[in-house]
């Protein structure tokens, strides 16, 4: 997300994580302002990045309801929220409508796969890459054997990382 925001032109890339880490990367990757949600209130953050106005893009890429819901907050007015990440079951988003849609005309729209569309977006990616404007090979914090494939399950579940690859020749 922190490199697409890049390519695309933004001039203010927040990035809120609760690991350390996470936000290193992310600051690699771009990010100007980094947030942590334990200790920093992400609503002052962005309020303070963007004048007050709030960001144009909102990204929720870990899964939780109550995240979408900072990211409806966190957008201007005509601002866009993006759910990339896959909310449990369980999870409602609580959305006030006439804020959302009648007088802040907020959108919230899902990502699935980034709506790629194959033909037009991997010829894309791909020179991207090849140009060195995307770092696809900076996102791979951790290569494991294929039979530690439980070890990289563990690290995808503690956020240990950014991505971790099974190196089938490893």
């Amino acid at each position: 997300i922190v490199q697409g925001a890049q390519i695309a032109g933004a001039s203010n890339i927040i990035v809120s994580d609760p690991v350390e880490s996470r936000r290193e990367f992310a600051s690699g990757f771009g990010a100007t302002h980094l947030v942590d949600p334990t200790s920093d209130d992400l609503a002052a953050a962005v309020a303070d990045a963007t004048g007050g106005q709030g960001v144009d893009y909102a990204f929720e890429a870990a899964g939780r309801a109550a995240l979408v819901e900072q990211g409806i907050e966190s957008t201007r007015v005509g601002g866009t929220t993006v759910m990339v990440g896959a909310s449990p079951i369980d999870e409602n988003v609580t959305i006030n409508a006439a804020v959302l849609f009648m007088t802040m005309q907020k959108r919230l729209v899902g990502s699935l796969l980034g709506h790629c569309w194959p033909d037009r977006d991997i010829p894309l990616l791909l020179d991207l890459y090849r140009t060195g404007r995307l770092d696809l090979d900076g996102m791979i914090s951790h290569r494991l054997g294929l039979s530690d494939v439980n070890e990289g399950i563990r690290r995808l579940h503690d956020a240990d990382g950014i991505r971790t690859v099974l190196d089938l020749s490893a």
